[in-house]
């Protein structure tokens, strides 16, 4: 996982390139071509720019208590459903070896279909989400997750990444 990197806040206009808008709290982020626009209340997060990211991908992250939020907007019909999305990230070297998912549950929060896991990495058990939602022919995808040193809150963490997934508001243009 890319470490973090606590920026300024910045605003990247609409491009060419096909990069997503972002505002400040809440961060909104939308795409020339997507009819949505997403946003995400949580104050502390902070933009955290990643080099040579794929057009339509964002990242926010808080320091304390741990928190990434990231994403895409793709257009609706690249997304094949929850079962061939999640098989396709199985498949992933990411989630592989000893970082293999370990308690994965789908579940749905509203219109959000969700894969919840944790993945032990280096001191501490990281806690995530996948929420995949199609609005007004566009994929919203989702990766929420956040990490403890103590295995026994795992299911606090998970809880916590629900919260801050009601929170996302998806907006029609």
């Amino acid at each position: 996982m890319a470490a973090l990197l606590c920026g300024v806040v910045t605003i990247l206009a609409l491009a060419a390139v096909g990069r997503p808008a972002q505002s400040e709290v809440p961060f909104t982020f939308t795409m020339p071509q997507s009819q949505v626009t997403l946003k995400i209340s949580e104050p502390a997060l902070r933009a955290d720019p990643v080099e040579g990211a794929r057009p339509g991908y964002f990242k926010l992250s808080r320091a304390q208590p741990l928190l990434i939020v990231s994403g895409w907007l793709e257009p609706a019909q690249q997304y094949k459903g929850l079962e061939a999305f999640w098989a396709g990230e199985l498949r992933s070297p990411a989630l592989a070896g000893a970082r293999a998912p370990t308690r994965v549950e789908t579940l749905r929060e509203g219109a959000w279909e969700v894969v919840a896991y944790d993945v032990s990495v280096p001191g501490l058990i990281q806690s995530n989400l996948r929420a995949e939602r199609v609005e007004a022919n566009t994929w919203i995808d989702l990766h929420l997750s956040t990490g403890a040193a103590d295995p026994s809150k795992a299911a606090t963490s998970r809880a916590e990444l629900l919260k801050v997934l009601r929170q996302v508001q998806i907006v029609r243009k």
